[in-house]
């Protein structure tokens, strides 16, 4: 786990879910975001600026790409978010009521992670 997404989930991953959450579905963000909008949140939080074009069967196997989809299935376990698909657009991910419910709170960060730690519990 050298790459910097990598190493970010695995000292929490929850906590990088519930903060990539609360930037991408921020209060005036429109539901659903693109999934490249979640790539670009969590390499942004990585420290990993230095993004590629994840439009090719080749850039899934980049670890920034899992990094993402991890985030997503997080979400999705939670009931927070979920991904789908929008013709050729691509991959996007919209939210929830669940998420909807921490995106309305006074602070969608503790809601989303309060969602993403009690998921784990069931």
């Amino acid at each position: 786990m050298s790459d910097p997404v990598s190493s970010l989930l695995a000292h929490g991953a929850d906590q990088v879910a519930a903060r990539v959450f609360a930037d991408v579905f921020s209060a005036r963000a429109p539901s659903p975001q693109p999934f490249s909008e979640v790539l670009a949140r969590l390499t942004a939080l990585a420290g990993a600026n230095d993004r590629r074009q994840f439009f090719s069967t080749s850039a899934m196997d980049d670890p920034e790409y899992a990094g993402g989809l991890e985030i997503v299935l997080l979400w999705e376990r939670a009931l927070l978010a979920a991904r789908t698909v929008v013709g050729e657009h691509g991959l996007f991910v919209v939210a929830l009521r669940e998420g909807e419910a921490a995106r309305a709170s006074g602070d969608p960060y503790t809601a989303a992670l309060s969602r993403l730690l009690e998921s784990r519990r069931s």
